[in-house]
């Protein structure tokens, strides 16, 4: 047989498999365009009802029976106006606010009101800042142009898909089947995948992106919220979600010192049971407490995690086995993996794990041992981490 011949015939296969995952992406992509059809195959669960509105709570989440009234006296009521106040006044006068670190601090410790955190989450991420040093550089329409090159060639179209319709599927927001936010959930996720190209997309950084759309209007400020939790030096996650998961494992080790240093006693227990961080602290530390505790706790975490910084997921660690200690020193590996599986179900004293986590960061702080150990890590420059990578650049999909 002719050599070229033989040569075209053995490629035909590759050529296959490559046009398959084209046809695939645009399938995928053109059905978040078209958005919820009536010819859609929809679950009974997924069509909200009525009565779905009466087992919402005040998050947003659907439960399975309906949600009582909290009862609020005169008293409770004025406390929380006179607090969204003190709020507002201080988000109008953001700027003058950050030269007085003490009064903000001691507001953002305490919580941010629900119906503000819209407002103060993107300040605090410096959302516009981000994106004005990004457009600089690069240009205006960055996200739309990332999403029309996603559209084309992301490699992670698949799997941003799957990962869509499993997100806070029990949220009034991402209920709806190719639904507005779950258009948006995936446009985000899909666009990011071609900014940092290092990254692209991991499992885990769905559930972060849903979070900020609870809360951020516009799908291109989630973006850059993204961008700056991912790439922010105040934050860092860049390296949770690489392949390899490299942050991830740093996080492990970093946290069982300090578990032998601040609970000796307990974390000769759970040695001795053989538990290791690998089987209760990987969502603690790769979606910042997400899932893993009550969603009020974790909103509370993220308020703080936004102002401190990446010191908070290792604090929080500690913080949480210091407060459960008694329970956990006396339980056996079984009792212990149920107790952490469904924390997130459990009535647990925030204001008390919220003091514990002040007081394990100040005692971290004052040893030096708040900040994971510094590794040499090669420089990265921005147009190779941006758009500007060959397209064909080979990147294993990391999977948890």
């Amino acid at each position: 047989m002719d050599p070229a011949l033989q040569a075209r015939a053995n490629n035909e296969p590759t050529r296959d498999v490559e046009r398959e995952k084209v046809e695939e992406r645009e399938r995928i992509y053109e059905r978040y365009t078209q958005g919820r059809s009536r010819t859609d195959d929809i679950e009974p669960w997924e069509e909200p009802s009525f009565s779905s509105y009466m087992k919402k709570d005040k998050y947003g989440f659907i439960h399975e029976k309906p949600i009582p009234m909290e009862p609020m006296d005169k008293k409770t009521i004025e406390k929380k106006v006179t607090r969204e106040k003190k709020w507002w006044r201080m988000v109008k006068d953001w700027e003058h606010n950050e030269r007085m670190p003490e009064e903000l601090k001691t507001r953002i410790w305490k919580g941010c009101p629900h119906s503000l955190r819209g407002k103060v989450w993107p300040m605090l991420l410096r959302i516009k800042e981000i994106k004005s040093l990004n457009e600089q550089q690069y240009g205006t329409g960055i996200y739309e142009r990332m999403k029309g090159k996603a559209r084309k060639y992301s490699p992670d179209i698949r799997q941003i898909d799957l990962d869509v319709h499993r997100t806070y599927r029990n949220h009034e927001m991402f209920q709806l089947k190719y639904g507005v936010m779950q258009q948006k959930l995936f446009y985000v996720l899909a666009a990011y995948s071609m900014f940092n190209k290092e990254v692209g997309y991991c499992q885990g950084m769905a559930n972060v992106v849903a979070l900020m759309l609870m809360y951020m209007n516009e799908e291109e400020d989630v973006f850059w919220a993204l961008t700056s939790l991912l790439r922010g030096e105040r934050y860092q996650m860049n390296d949770f979600f690489k392949p390899g998961l490299p942050k991830l494992f740093r996080c492990f080790d970093h946290h069982m010192i300090l578990r032998k240093k601040c609970i000796p006693s307990l974390h000769k227990h759970l040695k001795k049971m053989q538990y290791e961080p690998t089987l209760y602290a990987t969502k603690w530390f790769l979606q910042c407490y997400l899932d893993k505790l009550p969603f009020s706790l974790a909103l509370r975490v993220w308020d703080i995690f936004l102002y401190e910084g990446e010191e908070i997921e290792t604090a929080m660690a500690i913080a949480l086995l210091r407060t459960f200690k008694r329970n956990l020193i006396k339980s056996n590996d079984e009792q212990i993996n149920n107790f952490m599986a469904y924390l997130c179900e459990r009535q647990l004293e925030e204001e008390k794990i919220i003091d514990n986590l002040s007081e394990i960061l100040m005692e971290l702080r004052r040893t030096r041992m708040s900040h994971l150990p510094k590794v040499d890590i090669p420089e990265i420059k921005p147009s190779e981490s941006l758009s500007t990578l060959p397209l064909n650049k080979k990147r294993q999909l990391t999977r948890l």
